[in-house]
Parts: C-alpha cells; sequence; structure tokens
C-alpha cells in the first residue's frame, strides 16, 4: 500500500497463498488502523481478502466514494489518532464510531462531492507522471556538478528573535509547503539558529528519516524565518533554487539522491551528515535557463495541488 495515496504498491492477482482475513467485495473502503497516521486507505473496485490490521467499513445510506474522502478528512484524522500504545497505537473503533461527522443529507450531493474528488486525483496524478517522465526526457545532456560549486554557505543571523522559527513537520517532499512548518518548542538561545531568507534552502541534517529521504526546503509561506543549526543551509549563486529544492525531491532514473546522501552519512545515533559532505554530493544539471523553466513548470503544478487541495478543505467544511 502507497500511504496517502490510496493505491497499492504491487499487482495482488499475482500471490497465490490464501491467507485469513476480511472479505471485501469492492461495496467498501479500507482503512489501516495501525498507526493511522500513516493514512493507509484503499477504495477497491474488486473483491479480496483485508489481511491485517484493517478495517472494512461498509457505507450505510452513505455514497462509497464520499465514505472514501470522509476518512481522510482532518476531523477523522485528529479522532484516529487519539490512539494507545507507543510503538503499535491502533485507532480506536469505539472512539470513532461515536464520534459525529458533517455530511451532505442526500446520497446525490455526496456522489457529486466524491466524484470531483476522484477527477482531481485522476489529474494529479497524470501531473505527477509528467514529473517523473520530464527528468527522463531531458537529462541526457546535462552536466555533473558538485552542489558546492553551484551554492555557498547561510549562517548567523542579525538578533531578530520575532521572527517564525521553524522546523520541518513533514519528511518526504510534493506537498504543500505551508503544511510543511510547525513552531519550535525549544529553547530560543540566539545562537542555536540560522537566519533563512526566501529562495534560500535548508538541510535537516541531524534527523534519520528526513535524511534518508533527501529532503531540501525553501520558504513559500515566508519572507524571513528562523531554523535551528540542525539544518544545513545555503544559497543557490549558480543556478536555479527551485530547482535544486526539486532535484532533491525527485527520484532521478540513475539513482535515487536520498540513498545516496544516507550512505555517506554518519552514524552518531541519527542519522547525519556534514556539510563539506553534504556539500560534495554531485548532481546532474541542465544549463540555468532550463532549470528556470523545469522549475517554474513543477511549481505551477505544486500550485494547481494546492488551490485543488483548499478546494477540498472547503467542501469538507461546508454545511
Amino acid at each position: 500500500m502507497v500511504a496517502e495515496e490510496g493505491r497499492l504498491n504491487k499487482d495482488i492477482r499475482s500471490k497465490e497463498v490464501a491467507k485469513a482475513g476480511i472479505t471485501f467485495d469492492g461495496s467498501q473502503v479500507l482503512y489501516g488502523k495501525l498507526r493511522p497516521y500513516l493514512h493507509n486507505w484503499l477504495n477497491p473496485d474488486f473483491k479480496g481478502i483485508a489481511v491485517g490490521d484493517w478495517w472494512v467499513l461498509k457505507p450505510v445510506n452513505m455514497d462509497k466514494n464520499f465514505l472514501y474522502r470522509l476518512i481522510q478528512t482532518q476531523q477523522f484524522d485528529n479522532v484516529a489518532n487519539q490512539s494507545s500504545g507507543s510503538k503499535m497505537p491502533r485507532a480506536d473503533w469505539n472512539l470513532i464510531s461515536s464520534s459525529e461527522f458533517m455530511l451532505p443529507p442526500s446520497k446525490e450531493e455526496q456522489s457529486k462531492i466524491g466524484g470531483y474528488f476522484d477527477e482531481l486525483d485522476h489529474l494529479i496524478t497524470l501531473h505527477q507522471c509528467k514529473c517523473r517522465v520530464l527528468p527522463k526526457l531531458l537529462y541526457n545532456d546535462w552536466e555533473q556538478r558538485k552542489l558546492g560549486d553551484i551554492c555557498s554557505r547561510v549562517q548567523g543571523n542579525d538578533g531578530r528573535m520575532e521572527l517564525p522559527t521553524l522546523t520541518i513537520s513533514a519528511g518526504n517532499g510534493w506537498m504543500n509547503q505551508e503544511d510543511r512548518f510547525s513552531g519550535n518548542i525549544a529553547g530560543k538561545e540566539q545562537k542555536n539558529y540560522t537566519l533563512l531568507k526566501r529562495g534560500e534552502l535548508s538541510y535537516n541534517h541531524g534527523n534519520s528519516k528526513l535524511a534518508k529521504y533527501g529532503t531540501v526546503f525553501s520558504l513559500q509561506t515566508y519572507e524571513e524565518a528562523l531554523v535551528p543549526r540542525v539544518y544545513h543551509s545555503f544559497k543557490v549563486e549558480k543556478g536555479n533554487a527551485n530547482f535544486v529544492e526539486y532535484y532533491f525531491a525527485t527520484k532521478l532514473p540513475d539513482r535515487e539522491l536520498g540513498k545516496l546522501i544516507s550512505s555517506g552519512a554518519r552514524m552518531d545515533g541519527l542519522l547525519n551528515i556534514g556539510y563539506d559532505d553534504f556539500m560534495g554530493i554531485s548532481l546532474l544539471l541542465p544549463k540555468t535557463q532550463e532549470q528556470d523553466c523545469i522549475a517554474g513548470y513543477f511549481r505551477k503544478i505544486d500550485m494547481f495541488i494546492t488551490l485543488h487541495h483548499r478546494k477540498y478543505i472547503y467542501i469538507l467544511k461546508s454545511p
């Protein structure tokens, strides 16, 4: 199962071993109750057996597609994550089943909303396919450059501790950047923070999950912000900063950048890569003008996804 995308990561028809589980016939919705924050859900149009920690939800006086969207809402997510256990938390059915959710009174309206989301998902999938295909079409005449050849380090701050203090709140690129940031509740010692300006980039080198994914981020919501020194902050001087950010978020045909970073990182409890090692990473880059075109295209896709995500929220919050 691909988390948050509602699709299978393999062809289940090739499985021949029968296992015990909960049968479904395509008229139900599946929700992964184990570690609900992983957001495993499925809207199947086939028969099968749900093996493991799944709820098979049968819509009663409700449109199936609307139910599938309901389990993806923030309200449902908040209730599902009120679970017990730290290592293997599970959503509590008693809590979920007793909670109230807003929904349109007619199945016709529910069906239209569910259909709208289905069409939107299809459009987003098509654009994501373009993102994966584009580097394969263009990268043949790109040049190998070290990150340090095109970037310089950003350090220090000017003492304005009233600026937003930010940390990454999620791990793996291609997401609404307004959701990437959360207030840092740690100490506000000035020496522990770097002033990051819009257009500059930052990389968390001291977190195992984020280092593994090679997540680089720029400021999209703020003009300036303070980031902890656990981030390598840098400025792209010879190229397009947006392109470099997307480069880190994209699986290139010859390798996955996150694996390259993690393989060269030191292990000190948490995965950690030094600044010099980080700047020594080789990138495959086109000319600056081509970087501008590709980054602009990707940014438009991000804006497209963000706008439609806001429509999601508006529709689901509307009475």
